[in-house]
């Protein structure tokens, strides 16, 4: 029995190990997916608005100023939480920083606050300012390089 448990294990320490690089590529490019999608996602909403395309491309680029694997798990952050935001809603509130060049700091509780109330429309409870707080500290580790 003690033999077939660790012919087990060896399997699956082989198998982990062979996959690990897999499933780092995997998420990578995941990743890399979503980012494109957000940059043109913004350029779209830009354009959609009256920008011309070209234009509005080029300030969806632009607005990356910080690592966008970043600011992609930030957001994803965000939109995980219980607070129920439309992502149409989100998309349009970074569209509209991103056209005034203001930063969006997925980092910041105050931050945080003023654009959930913004997209909500509605003052928060403490259920959602909690959230929001526990979302704040999460991105700052990010931002900080602590993950």
């Amino acid at each position: 029995m003690n033999k077939n448990k660790t012919i087990l294990s060896s399997v699956l320490l082989a198998s982990a190990l062979t996959l690990t690089p897999f499933t780092t590529t995997l998420l990578t490019a995941s990743t890399q997916v979503q980012i494109n999608s957000i940059i043109n996602s913004i350029a779209a909403n830009l354009h959609r608005r009256g920008i011309e395309e070209d234009a509005s491309k080029k300030i969806a680029q632009r607005f990356f100023t910080i690592d966008e694997e970043l600011f992609s798990l930030m957001l994803q952050n965000l939109k995980n939480s219980s607070l129920e935001l439309n992502n149409e809603k989100i998309l349009h509130y970074i569209s509209t920083q991103a056209l005034m060049q203001r930063n969006v700091k997925l980092d910041s509780y105050a931050y945080l606050v003023s654009m959930t109330q913004s997209i909500k429309g509605t003052i928060l409870n403490k259920k959602d300012l909690k959230n929001l707080n526990s979302i704040a500290q999460k991105n700052s580790f990010y931002a900080k390089g602590w993950f």
